[in-house]
């Protein structure tokens, strides 16, 4: 009898060890904006692509500004369309972080926990692995453009970073929250006016913690969207539009087609406890490749992402070409292939020069930035067309075209042969 005992002891023990060292997934989404016209439509959409893939996630995190104006009917939509069987299979479990400046507009976060049946802040253990979700605003109900958390949030990372580090010593802790952590990923820099440094002094002590976050609906295939500086920061996109930040292009902080930019990640963790995170552009059901890779030990040791430069810079082909023509006897079309780069070409300069200026360092006669659109990934375009005016009448210039990379290095410049607008 003693014997069959420790048998069967023996084998619980076994399971558990197997249970804790079982490969498993989980997805992560944000920004899905219930409430705008097509919101249902493209986290449909989004559930299907990323729930369709083998095998098969346990759990979806969708990490903030789940409605657009906090309205009760909203966060209906959203409890509804994520409790369709048809998005997300039987036996997945979705967990919901509130946004900061759109979920706590008008009812906000007094019937998030009431409609989607959430606490505010969650703990959780998934096969072994410790997350943590925060979402309490700091200014609910009265001021839906603040950004910032509350002290009730604050404690409650710390409290439970401070125990999942004792009690999953070397093992990733996965970190969720809409606002990302000023200074880190793509999104967060404190001139792009997105991050928060609430918890900048807390995080900083848990080179385990893996934070998800989202809120500036800047592109995932961005290399900026992840970073190691200190610990795992990783900007996950959005489920409704894209943007990029000011001043990086002329058009403004929405380009072109930036409706048809929805995104989400696939987290795939290891028997070992490595992680390779997949980058799903959902609109077009297409993985955004090289995957990431974040491999333990989790002490900053093996932290690949961190101090990164992006070079090489740029480059266009030696038989590419700029296409320049006059418009009207004050404006130009200019047409350019698209450069290559090691990992993103992000934008493109265009400056027009009087034909004989050679010195492109000095000011030009007009220019313009322009994004190169590779969020469309597939349908990126091949080629780029811009117009530019303030130009005069019976003068000739040349167009110079410089490619940058997402960490602003610059290619050598490709110039056109001299054109002359027309007589006004």
């Amino acid at each position: 009898m003693k014997k069959i005992f420790v048998i069967i002891v023996a084998g619980l023990i076994c399971c558990l060890s197997c249970q804790e060292k079982k490969e498993f997934r989980f997805v992560v989404m944000s920004d899905t904006h219930f409430g705008k016209t097509d919101a249902v439509e493209k986290v449909s959409r989004s559930l299907k692509c990323l729930l369709g893939k083998q095998p098969v996630a346990e759990a979806v995190f969708v990490v903030g500004d789940i409605t657009d104006k906090g309205k009760k009917e909203q966060y209906e939509q959203a409890f509804a369309t994520f409790s369709d069987k048809k998005n997300v299979p039987e036996g997945v479990k979705v967990y919901f972080i509130g946004g900061n400046n759109h979920d706590n507009q008008n009812e906000g976060y007094k019937i998030i926990s009431d409609i989607l049946k959430q606490p505010m802040n969650q703990y959780v253990v998934i096969n072994g692995y410790p997350f943590i979700t925060v979402s309490e605003g700091g200014h609910p109900y009265n001021n839906p453009d603040s950004i910032e958390y509350n002290r009730v949030a604050k404690r409650f990372l710390e409290e439970k970073l401070a125990y999942a580090s004792k009690k999953f010593k070397g093992k990733p802790i996965f970190v969720f929250m809409h606002v990302p952590p000023e200074n880190t990923c793509y999104g967060s820099l404190r001139e792009e006016g997105w991050g928060t440094p609430y918890f900048s002094e807390t995080l900083n002590k848990y080179p385990q913690a893996v934070v998800f976050s989202g809120h500036s609906h800047y592109p995932i295939g961005d290399p900026r969207s992840i970073n190691q500086n200190v610990f795992t920061s990783i900007n996950d996109g959005s489920t409704t539009y894209g943007e990029v930040a000011k001043g990086e292009i002329s058009i403004g902080i929405h380009p072109e087609k930036h409706n048809d930019v929805t995104e989400a990640l696939i987290v795939n963790v290891s028997r070992e406890g490595n992680l390779t995170i997949e980058r799903w552009d959902t609109y077009r059901n297409e993985e955004i490749l090289p995957l990431w890779t974040v491999e333990a030990p989790y002490d900053g040791t093996n932290f690949k992402y961190k101090n990164r430069d992006g070079l090489p810079s740029p480059s266009f082909k030696a038989d590419d070409r700029v296409k320049a023509s006059p418009v009207t006897s004050d404006s130009c079309i200019v047409t350019f292939p698209q450069a290559t780069d090691n990992e993103n070409v992000f934008s493109y300069k265009i400056d027009i020069f009087l034909s004989g200026i050679n010195d492109f360092s000095t000011t030009p006669v007009a220019s313009w930035l322009l994004f190169s659109q590779f969020y469309l990934n597939s349908e990126t375009p091949r080629s780029l067309t811009a117009a530019l005016g303030g130009l005069k009448p019976k003068t000739e210039y040349k167009a110079v075209v410089t490619a940058f990379d997402s960490w602003k290095n610059a290619s050598k410049p490709i110039v056109s042969d001299p054109f002359t607008t027309p007589k006004q």
